[in-house]
């Protein structure tokens, strides 16, 4: 989004208060006063007798207008939990005259971003997306010792590292636990529950809408429809490549990465596989092979303090955490060499959990530690060295898709005809050997796919 042209606005001593008990430590109660009163405009800033939070908004959709009803109904339940009174100042938006049924003063709307730049806040709030203006927006918050928070996955995959190092500078703070998993807690339970130790692997499903989606069409529904349905739910955007095609899921793998190992978002090494346009096809054969499609996102510890990270459909169990996990959820495992991984889980698309998350943000005030590795404790990211079990299928003869597997020297361990689609399950194989063979079918017009295999290896199913 762009701001409009610059509006003749009167910038005032006004705020919109939500309102809240009074307290002054965060307490492990809830408040027992009557819901939340309607909001009112204050001609002066609110009582110094508790801790009153300043907030600016950018961008009102469905994430920053789902943020502010938020705040607006759990007034009481936040004062009674925290102490805290949170009063907006400023809200950028597109348009100033649209009508969004909000418990806010319409005053409070600019289109210009220096009018909104230079609101008094204590926290600024980037709920627009994408690179710009939502950039120029944390980085001049930033500058001014001033708290962003944020859900802008693309924004901290491209430019977390540096905005962390400039409020180290500035003293202010970014938070972009929001950024990661909709309403599961990925980034807090990284930082704040896992401490010091250092995860093996982190591995999940990141993407509510791919998940969604692939849960309809095992339902039988076809690719077009479920993907209509997910918008009709707001489940997906109109345009929802990037969720379908990995980028989504990518983007959010490259700050989990950065909070547990240390690297630099914009430099990890990643492999990204698409779920289309083999996505149907794949349902399909994960049937026959008594499982299902998930798009896994995963970054692993290797020796020598290397990381690989990868987001590609893997086809695992039926039963399995991640064959379980159905409809628009996520689910994130991380692995600490525990008896069980450290899990994660809630509904990962749609404007609410989103909105929940950003909130969850908003009333933590301490310092975030964005921080991890040092210079005598870097970690490494390269391309995934290791071999797995893959799923390849195509539409071409059986005996000709053994043959090019055999060919690029990936070699078959079980076959199987679904439809019009042969499939062959690969012992364990290099990434440099699948790749090829991909290629070679795609240029002979046979249509490829491919999965990672992660059920009882089919050699064991069939001795």
């Amino acid at each position: 989004m762009t701001p409009s042209l610059q509006i003749e606005t009167e910038v005032q001593d006004v705020f919109t208060q939500f309102p809240a008990l009074v307290k002054t430590q965060p307490t492990n109660g809830r408040a027992t006063n009557q819901g939340p009163a309607s909001l009112s405009v204050l001609a002066h800033p609110p009582s110094t007798s508790r801790k009153t939070i300043r907030v600016a908004l950018a961008g009102c959709g469905v994430v920053g207008g789902g943020l502010l009803r938020l705040l607006h109904e759990s007034s009481s339940a936040i004062s009674g939990r925290y102490g805290l009174d949170f009063t907006l100042t400023r809200v950028l938006v597109r348009d100033i005259h649209k009508d969004r049924n909000l418990p806010i003063d319409c005053g409070l709307y600019t289109s210009d971003l220096e009018t909104f730049l230079a609101t008094d806040a204590d926290v600024f709030v980037e709920a627009i997306g994408g690179r710009e203006p939502a950039h120029t927006i944390a980085s001049r918050a930033i500058s001014r010792g001033k708290k962003l928070i944020t859900a802008n996955k693309e924004l901290i995959a491209a430019e977390g590292n540096r905005l962390a190092s400039l409020a180290t500078v500035t003293g202010g703070d970014l938070d972009f636990g929001a950024a990661v998993g909709g309403s599961a807690p990925v980034i807090s339970t990284l930082r704040d529950l896992t401490g010091g130790l250092i995860p093996r692997s982190v591995r999940g499903i990141l993407n509510g809408t791919s998940n969604y989606v692939l849960s309809l069409v095992e339902r039988g529904a076809s690719l077009d429809s479920a993907l209509s349905r997910a918008r009709d739910l707001g489940l997906a955007e109109s345009d929802c490549s990037r969720d379908l095609d990995g980028r989504d899921a990518a983007a959010k793998l490259a700050i989990i990465a950065w909070t547990a190992f240390g690297l630099d978002p914009a430099d990890l090494c990643l492999r990204r596989t698409a779920l289309v346009p083999g996505l149907e096809a794949l349902v399909r054969c994960s049937k026959a092979l008594n499982g299902r499609v998930r798009f896994i996102a995963e970054c692993a510890l290797l020796p020598d303090r290397r990381i690989s990270a990868t987001v590609e459909p893997t086809i695992v169990a039926e039963h399995s955490s991640f064959g379980g996990t159905i409809g628009e959820e996520n689910r994130v495992e991380v692995d600490l060499g525990w008896s069980s991984p450290l899990t994660v889980s809630g509904p990962g698309a749609g404007g609410q959990p989103t909105a929940s998350a950003l909130l969850s943000d908003l009333v933590h005030l301490s310092p975030v530690p964005n921080g991890r590795a040092t210079s005598d404790s870097a970690f490494t990211s390269v391309d995934d060295p290791r071999a797995h079990e893959w799923v390849i299928l195509a539409d071409a003869p059986v005996s000709t898709l053994l043959r090019s597997a055999r060919a690029f020297g990936c070699a078959p361990i079980h076959d199987a005809r679904v439809g019009r689609d042969s499939l062959i399950v690969t012992a364990p194989a290099h990434w440099s050997l699948v790749s090829p063979l991909l290629q070679s079918l795609e240029a002979a017009n046979a249509n490829p796919a491919v999965a990672r295999y992660e059920i009882q290896s089919c050699s064991e199913n069939n001795s």
